[in-house]
């Protein structure tokens, strides 16, 4: 018995399907070509921004408490809350009236810890007045740090637009004819 490629005199073996049908042999650079589209389509698919968001926010402030992720809050700080702690540690897009900025989500909140309206399609349940950690005293969908609320404008809480981006998103300068 010989072992091995199959040199001379080694039996090659064929799939035989049906009445004379044979399997097509693909050459292994049509092979790797396919793989490479496949690979290159998901992390193309997968490195695309997530649907928008607009939802009010207002401005977290707790300079010196501890968030979600531990860290203590310094002046200065940008970030974002939402209320679900799946969002931690990703980053966002958040922009308000022509200008936009990238931040991390660094703390859960601002009225619930396990609402993710933004995977299910729904709205975030503080507008509807439930809360699962504390009862909303407004319908924030997301917290701002100061300094986001700062760099975003804002003078007081306000409706935004947030989406979740991947890691070295930058921000494009939006159409004006509100294409999206």
């Amino acid at each position: 018995m010989r072992f091995g490629r199959g040199g001379r005199g080694g039996r090659r073996f064929r799939l035989r399907l049906g009445a004379g049908l044979r399997v097509p042999r693909v050459p292994l650079a049509v092979m790797g070509a396919i793989l490479t589209v496949i690979v290159t389509w998901t992390v193309h698919e997968a490195l695309q921004p997530g649907p928008w968001q607009r939802v009010f926010a207002t401005r977290e402030g707790l300079t010196g408490r501890r968030l979600a992720t531990g860290a203590v809050i310094q002046p200065g700080d940008r970030f974002v809350a939402l209320p679900h702690p799946c969002a931690l540690r990703r980053d966002v897009e958040v922009s308000y009236q022509g200008r936009a900025l990238v931040v991390p989500v660094l703390d859960v909140g601002p009225w619930n810890t396990d609402d993710d309206y933004w995977s299910n399609g729904q709205r975030p349940a503080a507008e509807r007045g439930r809360g699962a950690y504390r009862t909303p005293v407004n319908r924030a969908g997301i917290d701002l740090s100061d300094a986001t609320f700062a760099t975003l404008g804002m003078r007081d809480n306000d409706v935004v637009e947030w989406r979740f981006v991947h890691r070295g998103y930058i921000p494009l300068p939006r159409l004006a004819s509100g294409e999206r």
